[in-house]
Formats: C-alpha cells, sequence, structure tokens
C-alpha cells in the first residue's frame, strides 16, 4: 500500500515513516507537511493512502480532507489525531475521511485502521467508537432524538458544534458556510428549543445526547 504522510511535524512524519518501512505491506511514497502541498502530492503520487495528522480542526485541515475525498475518491484517508470529541469525529467523517485514530493508541491501531480502509471498511479506534456509534445517545438516558425535536440535518450540526465550544466562526469554516448563516440557524435553534442562551443550547444538546463536552 503506497501511503503519503500529512502532518507538521517533521519529527512524526520521521517516526511513522520509518516504522511504515518496517511493515511489509506499507510504503511511504511521500510527505507534506500543508494542506495545499497535501493535494500535490496526492495528484502527483496517486497513492492508495493518506495519513492526515490534524491537530486543530480550525487550522484548515479538514478542509484539505474534504477536497481530497472529492477530487481523488479512490484514495482512501486515515486522520491521526489527539481529538476525541464527537463533534470533531462527526466533522472529518462528513468530509470524507475513511478512518480515526486517536494519537494514544499505539503504532498497531494505525495499521489496524490502514488496513480496514483498504479493504472497503470505515475504522474507529476503540476510544471514540463509542461517541459516534448508533444508540449512544440512548445509552446516555431517554434522549430526544434531533428529529423529534423538530431540527433539520444542519440545525443538528450545528448543535452539535457550538455545544462543543466551537464559535459561530468556527463552526461556519466547518460547515462550509457563512457566520451569518451560522448565526441565523443560532436564532432558529433557540426559537425551536425555546432558550435564549448558548448556555441553553448546550443543555438541551446534552439532553438529546449529542454532546458528552468531552475532549
Amino acid at each position: 500500500m503506497r501511503i503519503v504522510l500529512v502532518a507538521d511535524d517533521r519529527i512524526l512524519r520521521d517516526g511513522l515513516r520509518a516504522l511504515l518501512g518496517q511493515n511489509a505491506t506499507t510504503e511511504v511514497t511521500g510527505e507534506a507537511n500543508c494542506s495545499p502541498e497535501a493535494a500535490e502530492r496526492v495528484s502527483e503520487l496517486e497513492p492508495d493512502v493518506v495519513i492526515a495528522d490534524i491537530g486543530s480542526w480550525t487550522s484548515g485541515s479538514v478542509e484539505m480532507v474534504r477536497h481530497i475525498a472529492r477530487a481523488y475518491p479512490p484514495v482512501r484517508i486515515v486522520v491521526l489525531s489527539p481529538i476525541r470529541n464527537q463533534a470533531f469525529v462527526a466533522a472529518v467523517f462528513r468530509a470524507g475521511t475513511h478512518g480515526y485514530v486517536v494519537k494514544r493508541n499505539g503504532f498497531d491501531e494505525l495499521l489496524r485502521a490502514i488496513d480496514a480502509v483498504c479493504s472497503g471498511s470505515t475504522y474507529l479506534c476503540p476510544r471514540v467508537r463509542e461517541l459516534i456509534l448508533p444508540g449512544y445517545a440512548q445509552s446516555h438516558g431517554a434522549a430526544r432524538k434531533p428529529s423529534e425535536a423538530g431540527l433539520t440535518e444542519r440545525e443538528a450540526a450545528v448543535l452539535e458544534l457550538l455545544a462543543e465550544g466551537q464559535t459561530s466562526k468556527e463552526v461556519a469554516l466547518m460547515l462550509n458556510v457563512s457566520s451569518k448563516t451560522i448565526d441565523a440557524c443560532r436564532r432558529q435553534l433557540m426559537k425551536k428549543l425555546e432558550v435564549n442562551s448558548v448556555a441553553g443550547l448546550v443543555k438541551r444538546a446534552l439532553a438529546m445526547g449529542m454532546t458528552t463536552l468531552a475532549s
């Protein structure tokens, strides 16, 4: 499997390249340290897998995932991140990633992710699996589904991201819309959920099992 590594951290890239080079089925054919360079490497090298180190969802890295997923559908994408957060994990999968591994896992977990996505599966490491599997909300009590509260798909996504502490600007970046659109959506959420503050929205999101405020 031909792999392109995308990470700003040179030490991380060097370490992964060395470890992957010791594995009989993987070969690092290229590296990139920023989003524009990543797209160039994927276009040039046509890898089987892109391993993307994403440390922040405001850095443009999620947009990089979205661009690669749309422009190069055969390429499988595995996100490596320290973030263990329901809204963030959901966002990167909406962007088009195929696997997600938390950095606190060992290298073997990354290999399992690579094998899984290359076989056509979606992979979540155990540390985040429970955050987005069906039935997660129900496991946290008698929670109302967003649809049962009369929320649209976009409203549910905005509510989830706001509840996880993101600003309107950050939510707009994640959902690829304007800040004004998010502000309008937030006002509509307050009206539908009968609250008058962001704190009230957070409480509603908790009640619906949409966030645990975990990081």
